[in-house]
């Protein structure tokens, strides 16, 4: 999926379950002719949003439309990677004694329909979002970090950290929406027409038009829009069968950009028409196999560890990246400034597995199959149908396994389902996704804690969350202080392998030159496409 629109202002405090390798976002390019107005934008994406409702969904495809219509109350400068304000002024006050963050909104600002956007509408963000019967998979990230944030005045919003002095405080403040209150406050938050119709918005777009599964247009929103309105008249998302679709929609120039697979990236390269962009964002996307840990044959750590042992992930990089991607082998990508090397690697070893399975109780059957109390070692591998990395995946760790005695059955279906599969029934053996991360590691412990609500594979190590608490804690809150605490935790959760950790994706972004993009940054080229026009 292509999303060059990816970011969220706050540039992903929380995790994102990836349809796929997601770009991100630069800075402001000065002009030397003045913006050029009007023209469009096509985009492309083999995964459509689910809704428009940023209080109830946590996928990026969904990230990207509700980025469209309701601006961020912070946002991450993609040069420094700082935290400053967007929908807020530049920064937050911390009280005294580290328990009170509190941050001013921009005076003026009002939502499309002229009504004015207010410290409650945050309050009331906030409020929605916590309630029990709002069905947002994300809300433990949030409690987590604060216990409360209320309204102080119309333009004063506290926020009441969880603990004092806690880290990543700045970072997490930025929430999901805001909603607009008076459009929210009387309806189930759940189920009603605006969220997937939103009239009241105040982003950079308005959405026009949303045929699913097929196309989403966006025209530029009201004047008001916080950071001006949006020199292109028109930004569409086409939603197309795969990544083959989308390059070569891009080749004919019917859509505008493209994510293309290794494979086609030299041939892209050559179009006269594109320019390239190649990086490894700090928020980067990684792709992963994920584990039903409370699978009976997945409780013993000996077949995790076995089964990552099984899968020449190295060749996966070389034959499906064609070298464009980093072997990761922990939770932390190597963009990131909490990575650690020194952790266990379960690099190819068929011998290692084996004997691992052996240990385990695993022995051949008739069949060659392996076999336990009777059981055949037989599971499901879930994908989503589209994705065509995914699914070589699937079946090159469909074989690797049957070398080693497993069999496996590979199933794939729609990103929605899937979505509800993994979220909501854990309805699973074994699936292919990925996360795009957030810049500060803390945001990983959603994924990894005990409670956290990203906690899909039902991993518990009560080390690593005692280890997440005091990493959010330090004194002084300075990353080489924070770092050893990662690191551990980083080496705990390779060690229980609840994922086969494969790969951190380099980003591979091209748009047609017509379109005048913004600098290549730290964040990639998603950001202010308020100042994306068409080329002199």
């Amino acid at each position: 999926m292509t999303r060059v629109s990816i970011a969220l202002n706050a540039c992903v405090a929380l995790m994102l379950l990836a349809a796929c390798a997601a770009p991100a976002a630069p800075v402001a390019a000065p002009t030397t002719s003045g913006p050029k107005r009007g023209g469009t934008f096509t985009d492309a994406s083999f995964s459509d949003a689910t809704s428009l409702q940023p209080l109830i969904t946590n996928d990026s495809a969904s990230s990207t439309y509700q980025t469209f219509v309701y601006a961020s109350l912070t946002r991450t400068d993609p040069q420094t990677l700082e935290v400053t304000g967007d929908l807020y002024e530049d920064q937050p006050e911390l009280s005294a004694d580290g328990r009170t963050l509190t941050w001013k909104l921009r005076k003026g600002l009002k939502w499309s329909d002229g009504t004015p956007l207010t410290a409650q509408d945050v309050e009331f963000t906030w409020q929605k979002m916590i309630d029990p019967n709002t069905q947002f998979p994300a809300v433990k990230f949030y409690t987590d970090s604060f216990s409360d944030v209320k309204a102080v005045d119309d333009l004063t919003i506290a926020y009441t950290l969880k603990e004092p002095g806690f880290c990543p405080a700045i970072r997490n403040s930025g929430l999901p929406g805001p909603i607009p209150k008076h459009v929210f406050e009387k309806v189930d938050i759940n189920q009603n027409p605006a969220n997937d119709q939103p009239t009241v918005i105040n982003g950079l777009w308005f959405l026009k038009e949303w045929k699913r599964d097929d196309h989403a247009t966006f025209s530029p929103s009201y004047a008001g829009y916080v950071d001006g309105q949006a020199l292109l008249d028109t930004y569409i998302v086409r939603i197309v069968k795969d990544n083959t679709v989308q390059t070569q929609l891009f080749k004919t120039q019917d859509v505008d950009t493209a994510t293309p697979d290794p494979v086609d990236w030299d041939e892209i390269k050559k179009l006269p028409f594109a320019q390239t962009f190649e990086y490894y964002s700090p928020a980067a996307n990684w792709t992963f196999i994920g584990f039903n840990l409370n699978h009976p044959f997945f409780g013993d750590k000996r077949v995790r560890q076995a089964i990552s042992y099984a899968i020449d992930v190295q060749a996966m990089v070389d034959k499906i990246r064609l070298g464009y991607a980093k072997r990761q082998f922990s939770n932390i990508p190597a963009s990131s400034w909490a990575y650690t090397d020194d952790v266990p690697k379960f690099d190819y070893n068929p011998d290692k597995a084996k004997a691992l399975l052996k240990e385990a109780g695993w022995t051949p059957g008739p069949d060659g199959i392996l076999q336990k109390d009777g059981k055949p070692f037989k599971f499901r591998l879930f994908f989503n149908s589209g994705n065509k990395q995914r699914e070589q995946i699937a079946v090159i760790t469909q074989q690797y396994l049957k070398d080693v005695g497993i069999a496996v059955d590979i199933q794939q279906e729609d990103f929605t389902a899937y979505l509800k599969r993994i979220q909501q029934t854990k309805d699973f053996d074994m699936f292919i996704l990925g996360w795009v991360g957030g810049i500060d590691p803390f945001a990983t412990g959603n994924i990894w804690k005990s409670e956290g609500s990203q906690n899909f594979i039902g991993y518990k190590n009560p080390e690593v969350d005692q280890l997440y608490d005091q990493a959010a804690v330090v004194p002084g809150c300075k990353q080489e202080d924070r770092k050893p605490y990662y690191e551990k935790i980083q080496q705990l959760i390779a060690e229980d392998q609840g994922y086969v950790f494969l790969f951190t994706n380099e980003s591979l972004v091209a748009v047609n030159k017509r379109i005048k993009v913004n600098p290549l940054t730290k964040l990639g080229i998603g950001y202010q496409l308020e100042l994306w026009q068409l080329a002199p």
